[in-house]
Formats: C-alpha cells, sequence, structure tokens
C-alpha cells in the first residue's frame, strides 16, 4: 500500500448491525489490500451525504436490489451504510493510482464487472454483478460492509473525479444523488418547452427539477407536503411550487391540469403510490412519460386506455459514467445549487437521527455528515 502519511489501523464507524440496530462503533480500518482490486484506494472522509434510501436500507428494505433487480435481497448484517460522499486520497495499492494521492474527490460509490451481458451491452448501470459501498452489494461475505458512515472509505481510482478546491466536501458529497438525477430527468424524455411535473419535492425531486430546468423543460411544477421540502424548491427558482397537503387527489389534479392544460410532457413520481401513479398518469400529456422512482411490491391496475398516444410509464435505476460526468460539470459551474440543501450533523449523532426518523420522521432537507 502506498500512502502519504500514517492511516490508523481502526476508526471510528457508524454500523447498521440489523434492522433498527444501529450504533458508533471503534472499528478495524477498511483493509484495502485484501479486497482483490488492485484499483482499490482509500479515502479519508470529508463529508457524507444521508441518502432517503439509506432509511430504508436501516428499516430492512434493500432498495438497490427492487429498482435494479426487481426483487428483494435480504441486506447483510454490519453494514456500514453511505454512499454519497467526499474526501481525500491518503492510500492506493497501484502505482498507476499514486497521482491520486493527496487529492479531493468525489468518488463513484459502486464498480460494475464489465462482463455481464448488461456490462458488454451498455447497460452498466444495471450490472447484477455491482460492488457497492454503503449498501453491503457484491462483496461476499465480510465482517464489515465498506460506506463512508465512517472516518475512512475505500473507493476505487478509476472512479475518483477530482473536486476543485471552491467546492465543498459537503456540496461534492451531493455528486451521487445529482448523478442519479441526471439519469432519471433522461429517462424522463424531457422534451423542449414542455412542461414537467415533479411530484415530491424533497432532494431527489428537486435535482431532478434542476436537472430538467439544464434539459430544456418549459414550465416545471413540484409539489409537495413538507414546509422544508417547498423551501427549498423556492430557493431553487423552481417555476412553480405547489402545496399539496390537505388537498384531495381531485382538488390537486384540477389545479395542476389548469398549470399543462395539454399534460405534462414528463411526470416523475417520488413516491410511487397508488394515488400519485393515478394522478401522474391522468396529468400525462400525448407522448408523455411517467418515471416511477419509488419501486414497491405492490399491484396497481391500469386500463391500457390510459397509455394511448404513446403514452409510457417506465422506472429509472443508478446512473451511469455519463451522467456522473455531466452532474459534476453542472455542479462545477455553479447551474446545480445544492448549498441551501445541506444541514451537516457529526458522525456520533448518526443512530440517533435515525432512531428518531424511524419514530417521528425528520425535518431537514438534506443531512450531511461533516468531517472537518
Amino acid at each position: 500500500m502506498i500512502t502519504n502519511g500514517p492511516v490508523p489501523t481502526s476508526m471510528k464507524a457508524v454500523v447498521l448491525e440489523a434492522p433498527r440496530k444501529m450504533s458508533l462503533r471503534n472499528i478495524p480500518t477498511w483493509p484495502i489490500e485484501n479486497y482483490g482490486d488492485p484499483d482499490m484506494v482509500l479515502v479519508k472522509v470529508g463529508a457524507c451525504g444521508v441518502c432517503g434510501s439509506d432509511f430504508r436500507y436501516y428499516a430492512g428494505e434493500n432498495p438497490w436490489s427492487m429498482h435494479t433487480l426487481g426483487r428483494h435481497i435480504d441486506n447483510p448484517p454490519n453494514i456500514v451504510l453511505g454512499h454519497e460522499f467526499a474526501g481525500e486520497v491518503v492510500a492506493v495499492l497501484d502505482e498507476k493510482n499514486s497521482p491520486l494521492l493527496g487529492k479531493r474527490v468525489a468518488p463513484v460509490c459502486s464498480k460494475v464487472c464489465g462482463t455481464c451481458p448488461e456490462c458488454t451491452s451498455g447497460r452498466t448501470h444495471l450490472c447484477p454483478k455491482t460492488v457497492h459501498l454503503g449498501h453491503g452489494q457484491g462483496w461476499g461475505r465480510l465482517d464489515f460492509y465498506p460506506g463512508a458512515y465512517a472516518e475512512y472509505v475505500p473507493a476505487w481510482g478509476t472512479g475518483c473525479f477530482e473536486i476543485p478546491d471552491g467546492l465543498s466536501f459537503g456540496e461534492a458529497a451531493m455528486m451521487d444523488i445529482l448523478a442519479v438525477c441526471v439519469h432519471v430527468a433522461r429517462q424522463g424524455d424531457i422534451g423542449p418547452g414542455r412542461p414537467v411535473l415533479m411530484m415530491g419535492a424533497g432532494p431527489a425531486g428537486n435535482g431532478i427539477a434542476q436537472a430538467a430546468r439544464l434539459l430544456g423543460a418549459g414550465r416545471i411544477v413540484v409539489t409537495d407536503i413538507a414546509d422544508a421540502a417547498i423551501a427549498a424548491a423556492l430557493q431553487s427558482g423552481i417555476n412553480m411550487v405547489v402545496d399539496s397537503r390537505s388537498k384531495s387527489a381531485g382538488v390537486l389534479a384540477e389545479e395542476l391540469r389548469t398549470l399543462a392544460p395539454d399534460g405534462f410532457g414528463s411526470v416523475f413520481d417520488s413516491v410511487g403510490g397508488r394515488e400519485s401513479f393515478n394522478l401522474g398518469l391522468n396529468l400525462l400529456g400525448k407522448k408523455g412519460t411517467l418515471v416511477n422512482m419509488a419501486v414497491h411490491d405492490q399491484d396497481i391496475p391500469v386500463n391500457f386506455l390510459r397509455l394511448g398516444s404513446e403514452r409510457r410509464i417506465t422506472t429509472s435505476a443508478n446512473f451511469t459514467r455519463d451522467d456522473y460526468t455531466q452532474a459534476l460539470s453542472w455542479l462545477e459551474d455553479g447551474r446545480f445549487s445544492v448549498k441551501h440543501w445541506l444541514t451537516e450533523i457529526r458522525l456520533r449523532d448518526v443512530p440517533g437521527v435515525f432512531a428518531q426518523a424511524a419514530e417521528a420522521g425528520h425535518h431537514a432537507f438534506k443531512l450531511v455528515i461533516s468531517f472537518g
């Protein structure tokens, strides 16, 4: 292992030992030399975002497998969550990655196999053999599964993107969700000037709305019931923000229909329930695309007549390298705005935050663990 200074043998990490059982522990620093991949590097974490999917892992779900494989896979014990992160490279295995030492980076949180039918046909984001940080996916059996709710995290040199000094670690830690947002927006087949509806204005919804604007959408409408999400949407300069709390589906549909009389060209549903699905489909314009972002195991009947005029329903999973580079470009030049999203917490706060959220939810728009 090649380092630019001493690396401790142990570190603090928040470990998801089992569903709804999380604790701050002292565990061995990730043995990157034992993982069988010479591309591996070690990153000292500067910041790590708390993703909405992390709360689903905490509850015992596996959203990665549901979105990517189309089925549930039980999670292993002792996962260190955290896949949205940025930091400084402090160790590498291969000499070719030595130029990364000391560099500030926003790493891609996963690595695909490169040889399966999905990878060889260009669908790398659907690779079933993905090795994923913060999810326990693809590692085989380990004592602790790597993630960035820790002082250090492994990454892959070929997936490390340098970030400029003017970009904070907290902002750079949003790269994973921003790349997802770019991929989702592209799945929506946004037409130049056509109106877009985003149901749910959390961090993903906010990022998708921003991406839709950059991809040439016309009027962008977002709906939500939470004060923090509505405030963040307004700060992001979204065209129209609709507070949907205490409104029946019928009343909400009529209000939204006045904003897009010919229907929305793209509808994004981050709720994924029967009511939001039906609302989105009712408001979808001709040759429009409805993207279900929250895949759940439930049956929703569809009258196929509602899909006439080339209306389309699809989902979205993960992101491609091209999505990532596009998102980074927009973040670096200020066209993606995320600074107003962030509420900082410390690593020691994380177990309590998750326990409280399980009981009553949390009210911050986007939590980010700061290690500064």
